[in-house]
Order: C-alpha cells, then structure tokens, then sequence
C-alpha cells in the first residue's frame, strides 16, 4: 500500500459517490464518525499507535479497526485533499466541560468552501457533532446529533466548540489558529501515548454508533445514548466487552486482545 486507497475508504464508509461543496463534506464527516469508531486500544494497551498515515489507513480499512484522532482525522485529512477540498489542520486544547483545557492535544480540521471556514472532525472521542460546524460565526449550529456552537474564549482567544444544553453549553475542545507541522502531530500523539498525565495509556475509551444510538465507553461503564434517553450500564467481563466492541461497534479484536484490554480495566 505506497499510496492512500481512496476506494478502500470509501467503501469502509459505504460512500456511494465521491462528495462535493459542503454537502459533500458533511456526508463524509458523518459516514467516517458513524462507520469508524474511535478508541484507544494500541495506547492503552502500551503500543505506540504512531502517527503515519499508511499504516493507520492499514489497521483503520483493512484492519477493521478504530483508531484515535491523530488517525481518525488524518484519513480525514487525505480524503479531503483527494477530493480537492482546501483543508488545514488545527491542534486543540481537550475541555470537556472544564473552563480551560490541557495541552493541545487533539487534531481537528479546517476545511474552507466558498469562502467560508468549516471545522470537521471525526476523531473527537466524546459528543461532537456529526457534520461541520462552521468557525466564523457564534450562532447556534444544528447537527444530526444535537446543538451546537464556536465561541471565542476572551481569556484565551481559543475558539471553543460547545454542546448546547437546555441551560449552557458543554465545552468540547478549544482550538488556535497556530500552525500545525507534523513535528507538532508527532508531539501531540507523544503526549498523548506517553505521558503521565494523559488519559489514554490510563483507561480505556471508545466513542462509535451502531444505528442511532452514539456508544461511549470508559474502562466498564458504557454510555447508551439516543435522541430521547441515555442509559448507562456495567460491563461484567470480557464477553460483554467484545459484545460493545465486536457486535456493535464491528470492529475486528481478536479474544487475545479482548482478554489484555479486560485484564487492564479489572485490575483498575
């Protein structure tokens, strides 16, 4: 594989057509996030996931696996070139409700049309929009998944992507306008494997949908979420965690590896 397979990500995402304009990068952000989980299995388990695009576009296509932002959104990224869209990357600052974020971690995408500034992500682990959010505006965005909306933070001058709630918005993740090298990404994913500090080589996460209900998952509580309820419940063993993993996330984990990740989260 000495070149990035369009056509094997295209049908990984059961994309009919190649997209077009705006229309056709929202297709292909929700096709990814709905067809390709995130997770953080290689880091958890003490593998270094690297940053190289082919051989993430070979674990993620024929591998059948998930994989974290630094490749979730580099297949993004290379699919967006390959279709001709004008796309940047950015680096973020993980918020998660907190009104400040750690470093910047997390690899998002700039993508203009017309004129116009789109933020697309499929490799955010936690509730994010489907579709793009447009960068330039602070009005109230719809998605297929809910509210949102990009705010500048006046403290930090971060443009901070927020979950609109019934009273407030759930800060997402903060991002700059710096940038962004493949030093920086090599960095980021160092961090993000290696660190101490980091969550990831310390639980184990996963964010996917089977149908439309969005599956989130942190070490043995595993988050049912649909357009009218959220049911939480507690995974029992490495059964049931295959059960989340294979069956509704179809994703392709053999038992030894059921068996290491379970051993991990038991021990805890």
């Amino acid at each position: 594989m000495n070149t990035f397979d369009i056509t094997a990500y295209a049908d990984r995402l059961g994309l009919p057509a190649w997209p077009a304009g705006l229309e056709g990068l929202a297709r292909l952000q929700e096709a990814q996030i709905r067809s390709i989980p995130f997770e953080n299995i290689d880091a958890f388990l003490g593998r270094d996931p690297g940053t190289d695009l082919l051989a993430a576009a070979d674990k993620i296509l024929r591998g059948r696996r998930g994989g974290w932002c630094f490749e979730l959104n580099a297949l993004l990224h290379a699919a967006l070139q390959a279709f001709g869209y004008p796309v940047e990357r950015r680096l973020a600052r993980v918020r998660m409700g907190r009104d400040s974020g750690g470093p910047r971690t997390h690899v998002a995408l700039s993508c203009t049309i017309d004129g116009e500034r789109w933020l697309a992500d499929a490799g955010f682990g936690g509730p994010a929009p489907l579709t793009p959010l447009r960068l330039d505006t602070d009005d109230v965005q719809i998605a297929p998944n809910g509210e949102f909306a990009v705010r500048t933070d006046s403290k930090t001058g971060e443009r901070v992507v927020l979950r609109q709630g019934i009273e407030t918005g759930f800060s997402l993740y903060g991002l700059d306008e710096a940038h962004v090298t493949d030093a920086d990404i090599v960095a980021a994913s160092f961090v993000c494997s290696r660190w101490p500090g980091s969550p990831f080589p310390a639980h184990l996460m996963v964010n996917g949908y089977d149908g439309e209900t969005r599956i989130g998952m942190f070490d043995k509580t595993v988050t049912l979420e649909s357009a009218d309820r959220q049911e939480k419940i507690e995974l029992t063993g490495a059964g049931a965690l295959g059960d989340v993993l294979c069956g509704r996330l179809s994703l392709d984990i053999d038992r030894e590896t059921l068996d290491a990740l379970w051993s991990r989260i038991a021990a805890g």
